[in-house]
């Protein structure tokens, strides 16, 4: 666990879709989603913790936008709350150059992206009984951690995933997500 504090989400880029017209500001975004990344940065390990002070792009979409980038990228015909596109990793990047090439001072490549559709975003939080803020943070962390390689594909995945995005929540004193969407079910 990295018990420091951490520069997380320091260069963190906020869009906000035109039709997203009740959405929070960029202020309180940018506010909810540091806090958010700094206390994320705080029980991953120290290793992915500092992947987080990486440049970062938040987009709040529509559903239409969100419907599409899902269609285009993983051949889903529906909107959905988050999706996360990856930087490459520095291995893909400077394994083609020459050993003197990699050497040199190259840019640093971004953590990726997430395109967040705010009105799947409010609709859940609405349908869980939970704060909007809340569940926007939570699918941040989410989303976040698609991006440093965590996935939840089989079980003992999406165990790990809930577990630290759990502890990360409980640092902004977010009740667990995953026993409201339970007692809802």
């Amino acid at each position: 666990m990295n018990n420091t504090l951490s520069p997380a989400a320091t260069r963190l880029q906020i869009q906000v879709a035109d039709d997203c017209d009740d959405a929070p500001s960029s202020e309180d975004l940018q506010e909810a989603l540091h806090a958010s990344g700094v206390a994320l940065a705080q029980v991953l390990p120290q290793n992915l913790g500092a992947a987080l002070s990486k440049e970062l792009c938040v987009r709040l979409c529509d559903e239409g936008e969100s419907k599409q980038l899902n269609h285009d990228y993983r051949g889903r015909e529906k909107s959905t709350n988050v999706l996360s596109f990856g930087g490459m990793a520095d291995e893909q990047t400077l394994a083609p150059l020459a050993s003197d090439a990699r050497n040199q001072d190259l840019p640093e490549l971004p953590l990726g992206d997430l395109a967040i559709c705010w009105p799947v975003v409010q609709a859940e939080a609405q349908e869980q009984g939970k704060p909007v803020e809340h569940h926007l943070q939570h699918l941040f962390m989410h989303g976040v951690l698609h991006l440093l390689g965590f996935d939840h594909e089989t079980p003992e995945e999406a165990e790990a995933m809930e577990r630290i995005e759990c502890e990360a929540l409980a640092l902004l004193s977010i009740p667990n997500p995953y026993l409201s969407v339970a007692a809802n079910a």
